[in-house]
Order: C-alpha cells, then structure tokens, then sequence
C-alpha cells in the first residue's frame, strides 16, 4: 500500500521536518501540479506564505534539444551564453522564442493567480515543493530562478525523490529535505493512495487568499522595487549550467 494517503498527508509529514521554517520572511513555493497540494498543506502548518513558482526552458525552433537559457516571470532570463555560441543563436530567433515562452508563461500566471502578482522574493528564504521527484531538472531551474528573484536562502522539500534526482540539486539548494529516497526513480501513483490530478482551477483555489494577501506583503529591509533581468542584461550560466 502507497505509503501517503494523499498529497495534503505528505505536506503535513513534511511540515515535521521544516518547524524552523517560519516567519514573515518564508515562502512556500510550488511547482505547478501535484506538489501545490503538498505545498499548500505545508505552508498552512508552517503559517507561512505559499505561491508557485514559473520557469520555462528557451530552445530555438531548429535546435529544440539546445535549452540556451530559462525564462521566468517579470521577464527574467538567465542565459548560458557557452550554449548560444554553440549553436550560433541570433538574436532575432532567440527573441522569436522568448516571446513565444512568455505568453505562455503570463497564461499560466493568470490561470493560477488571475491578475494578483506573484509573491516577492527578495530577502526571503524559499522552500521550493514537488510531490515526486525522479529527475533534477525542473526544481533546479526552479532553484535557479528562485535566487534571480532576490531569495537568499533556498530549501527543497520534497516526499520522495530518486537519490540520482537529490544529488543533482546538491549545488543549487542551501538545504535538501526528502521524506523517502528509493534508489529507483519514483512514480507517484505508488506512494500516493490518493493520485487525483492537480488542475489549473485547482491551483488557484489553493494559492486563493493565501496569495492575495501576500501581495501587498513586504519582507524587512525590501523597498518594493521589482528585480527584473530584461534581456539586455541576462545573467549568464556559464561553467554552471549542465
């Protein structure tokens, strides 16, 4: 029998192993699916903020397996300028693609968020949340983006993940927390009883008033300036990026 009854039962097991992990400074960040509901349980015993967190790849159309860079929200990009030059990338394909990714990462906020902003990460600790975990990939682009949106400190937390996917994010998270660790890559439907899908609407109804009210919240010693990195000065990922 799966060991979680369901995703909100995984939150509150993880919630015992985060009790440090509260204050107005701390946000609870989920990727979109079956982890917000972990994510969402988790920040409600912590008493802390909970919103996700939006990172999509940048690949050219002529060379789609070439991820050159991500994208985030406020128009955040990070860049591996090694992979641009690799592929000989010119600006206006790599613009074409940017644009591309961007509605449908502004869809996306607004399919969660509606017209709220997203929760602000500067001088925040962040705990970053999925409910699966069998390769490193996407919580570590969300890792990434997490301190290119200002956070200081960045936590993973997670109920089971692969022990190939956990080594993976040593470099990019200050602190990893994981409930089971098999050394095959999990499927969820085998640790969860409960493996409903996690919807759009789902989504919003869970970030709901949690998020409106951290809109307006400010954490200590932030001046209510957005940190954006418009394309003319990308952070290059050079010699970090895999």
């Amino acid at each position: 029998m799966p060991p979680f009854m369901d995703r909100n039962d995984a939150g509150r097991q993880l919630a015992g192993l985060l009790s440090a992990f509260r204050g107005h400074d701390v946000v609870v960040l989920a990727l979109p699916g079956g982890g917000v509901r972990v994510a969402s349980e988790l920040a409600a015993r912590l008493h802390v903020l909970l919103d996700v967190i939006l990172v999509l790849p940048l690949a050219v159309a002529r060379c789609p397996d070439l991820v050159y860079g991500l994208l985030g929200e406020d128009h955040t990009l990070l860049i591996d300028t090694a992979a641009v030059a690799r592929g000989e990338l010119g600006d206006p394909e790599r613009e074409h693609t940017q644009q591309a990714q961007w509605k449908i990462l502004r869809h996306n906020a607004f399919s969660y968020r509606g017209e709220d902003p997203r929760v602000r990460l500067e001088n925040r600790t962040v705990v970053i949340v999925d409910d699966c975990l069998t390769e490193a990939g996407a919580v570590r682009d969300a890792c990434r983006m997490a301190r290119m949106h200002g956070a200081i400190r960045v936590a993973v937390a997670v109920p089971v993940a692969g022990r190939q996917a956990l080594s993976g994010l040593s470099p990019y998270a200050d602190k990893i927390v994981c409930l089971n660790a098999p050394a095959q890559p999990p499927t969820a439907d085998k640790w969860y009883r409960d493996s409903a899908p996690t919807t759009s609407t789902d989504i919003a109804s869970m970030l709901g008033t949690n998020h409106s009210a951290a809109a307006s919240d400010s954490p200590v010693g932030f001046d209510g300036a957005s940190r954006i990195t418009p394309a003319s000065r990308s952070t290059s990922m050079r010699g970090r990026w895999p």
